[in-house]
């Protein structure tokens, strides 16, 4: 996530062998359809401008800047991994890469619930597979119904810095703007289902009070936001009370689930701050890129280490970081996701 505000963004590998059973899966296995933001973006983000597309980005994985706001994996690669299939290409790259029968990536790094840093909003993303749909790249009746289709959805705290920014950080109508945002995103995510998606999972917000932009000096990286925090479990409750209600009304429990985000985030910061007192590991609350020109890290900013840190730069998880926060979803993944 870009901007400066609410700004964005476990021990998971992903073995040969694993990605070798994604490639020979059948055509009617999962697919994943991806909306939303940097947290979930694999390669969206425009090629010719500063950002994912390049150095230091992806230096741990692949080893080369591949569109991803990390120094590797993202959201999106942990849930893929975990359904047994590749990560879905992503929207921008569909036409050279002709793969899609994992389903596709529409995510982009700054987008909003709303229009935010970047004009793409989930209602346009949402368009697009619409007419993918239209265009006939995917059967509703069996790419989607049959075989056990799943969308993913993070989005809204690019919505935050943006508002933010632009009341100059008064909190002026801030639960006006949370409760029509929640609305915004639940008929988002219902239209999605309507679209044909048998299970639509919706992140919560992170915990956005401990992101490194609202960490750093001089709070020196030391103790997090609350009031950001407040507002953040504030939007969470009203995102559980909205997807309880899209249940409800579909008459079934679960087909909307909500991946809670924020606390994953909590427990793996707690737990990577008890291990960074006898290991090599870094506080978790100061990045691994010291360097950031307009919020995005410079190549010259980086730490030696990568995998001894939280967070890459000021509003994203390190590939470690990442690890980390999805061994806290597994379990959860375990009972909503099976699918």
């Amino acid at each position: 996530m870009e901007g400066k505000g609410f700004v964005l963004g476990g021990l998971l590998l992903f073995s040969i062998a694993a990605i070798s059973t994604a490639q020979n899966r059948p055509k009617g296995s999962p697919k994943l359809f991806v909306f939303g933001d940097s947290y979930l973006d694999t390669g969206n983000w425009p090629q010719n401008v500063r950002g994912p597309w390049k150095e230091p980005f992806g230096i741990t994985f692949p080893g080369k800047p591949n569109g991803r706001a990390s120094d590797g994996r993202v959201l999106a690669d942990h849930i893929a991994s975990f359904l047994g299939i590749e990560s879905p290409t992503p929207y921008q790259l569909r036409i050279t890469s002709k793969n899609t029968q994992q389903g596709l990536n529409f995510a982009l790094g700054g987008s909003g619930v709303f229009p935010a840093w970047q004009n793409d909003t989930l209602t346009v993303q949402i368009d697009q597979f619409e007419q993918l749909l239209k265009e006939n790249v995917y059967s509703r009746q069996f790419d989607l119904e049959y075989s056990s289709s799943v969308a993913l959805v993070s989005s809204g705290p690019n919505d935050y810095s943006f508002y933010s920014a632009a009341k100059k950080g008064s909190k002026d109508g801030l639960p006006a703007f949370t409760e029509g945002l929640v609305n915004q995103l639940a008929a988002d995510l219902q239209r999605i289902n309507r679209l044909g998606v048998k299970k639509v999972v919706v992140a919560t917000l992170p915990v956005i009070g401990c992101l490194p932009i609202h960490t750093i000096p001089p709070n020196s990286y030391q103790n997090c936001d609350e009031e950001s925090n407040k507002n953040a479990r504030i939007h969470n409750q009203l995102l559980l009370k909205a997807v309880e209600k899209l249940n409800a009304d579909d008459g079934n429990r679960s087909t909307f689930v909500v991946l809670d985000l924020y606390n994953a985030m909590v427990s793996a910061i707690d737990q990577f701050r008890k291990g960074a007192a006898n290991t090599e590991y870094k506080n978790p609350l100061q990045p691994c890129c010291s360097k950031n020109v307009e919020f995005i890290c410079s190549a010259e900013g980086v730490c030696p280490n990568p995998k001894s840190s939280f967070f890459f730069d000021l509003a994203h998880p390190s590939d470690n970081g990442w690890n980390a926060i999805f061994s806290f979803l597994q379990c959860s993944l375990n009972k909503d996701l099976r699918v």
